[in-house]
């Protein structure tokens, strides 16, 4: 009997090719779209269409209920506590690799596939995530799976070309082969800042201050703000000033001219094959994705994991994750709770 793999399928290209590849490659495929918004039920009927055309089987979840709770009320309480969220970070961990994942398994499918840009390899019995070598690279997103997980995922694009992938959906004459890659969050239809107002975050102005005190002009909401940000400050300076602190009780942006960030706390780590940190190690660390890595010592003391950058990094984020490699291979990673400057 054929392997059985589940498809999340949104209705863009790079899942419906997924879809394609895998059951080319002779798997009994199934397509899953999950509905966790209004505005996503968009990809529903595209991703019908697709799976009509490839003669699959296509299901429907409404998870709305359990996404509010997990990404969208996540999402709004980082930015009440002045920190900046990674929705997409924590859908994959808790909606795709977690809830449709054990959905898969309890429906008898074998595994679950995305249409990720990730190279998933098993080597002497072990699973490893390695980084590609184009720049559409996703293994970012991946740094909180385990070996239990990844054994049930397929990545069927890893070292593909976008184009490539458009190219193969044009030739088998699937609807979307042309359909614009999603770039916002997909659960907020216009500006981010709207939608928390809507659910009740105040972008009340403040000060810009210096690192003495000293204050330098008006912020519009401190939302609007990330630690290392330079562009879109309006604060007039004969040199370039970064965001080096957010302080959400006093409602104030704190610039500097030297923005050099030296060591990092994670909170919420995980690491590919171990179960804790016994020993330090030397990586290429990631504070955000697509970023230029900074090599740094990691290690765990005290339920803590600290990283120590041989440099230093220009940007880090309370709430975003840091995600370290070894020779282009994913190592895991956490989120930034507490930074240290210079």
């Amino acid at each position: 009997m054929n392997k059985k793999v589940l498809v999340a399928m949104s209705g863009g290209v790079d899942s419906s090719v997924s879809a394609l590849i895998l059951k080319d490659r002779g798997y009994d495929v199934s397509g899953v779209t999950f509905v966790s918004s209004d505005f996503s039920c968009s990809g529903v009927d595209d991703a019908k269409m697709v799976c009509k055309k490839l003669n699959i089987n296509h299901i429907t979840l409404d998870i709305s209920k359990y996404f509010r709770e997990k990404i969208i009320d996540y999402f709004i309480r980082e930015y009440s506590f002045g920190r900046t969220p990674n929705p997409c970070v924590m859908c994959n961990k808790m909606v795709k690799f977690g809830l449709i994942l054990d959905k898969a398994i309890n429906l008898g499918f074998d595994y679950l596939s995305t249409g990720h840009y990730v190279n998933i390899e098993k080597i002497f019995g072990m699973y490893i995530i390695r980084r590609t070598h184009f720049q559409k690279d996703q293994s970012y997103y991946f740094y909180f799976l385990n070996q239990s997980k990844l054994k049930r995922i397929l990545t069927p694009l890893s070292n593909m070309m976008k184009n490539d992938v458009r190219k193969i959906a044009k030739e088998n004459n699937l609807v979307n082969w042309n359909k614009n890659e999603s770039q916002d969050i997909c659960f907020i239809k216009n500006k981010y800042e709207d939608f928390l107002v809507e659910n009740g975050i105040k972008f009340e102005k403040g000060n810009f201050l210096d690192e003495k005190g000293k204050i330098l002009g008006e912020h519009k909401g401190i939302y609007n703000y990330t630690i290392g940000q330079r562009r879109g400050l309006g604060v007039s300076s004969n040199c370039r000033l970064y965001v080096k602190e957010i302080n959400y009780l006093s409602n104030s942006v704190i610039l500097s001219e030297n923005l050099k960030i030296k060591k990092i706390y994670l909170e919420n780590f995980n690491f590919i094959f171990l179960n804790e940190l016994k020993f330090r190690i030397v990586a290429d660390i990631y504070t955000r994705y697509n970023c230029q890595f900074q090599k740094g010592m990691i290690f765990q003391k005290n339920n803590k994991l600290i990283v120590e950058f041989n440099n230093y990094a220009k940007f880090a984020s309370l709430g975003q994750s840091a995600v370290f490699y070894i020779n282009n291979i994913l190592i895991g990673g956490g989120i930034i709770s507490k930074i240290f400057t210079v």
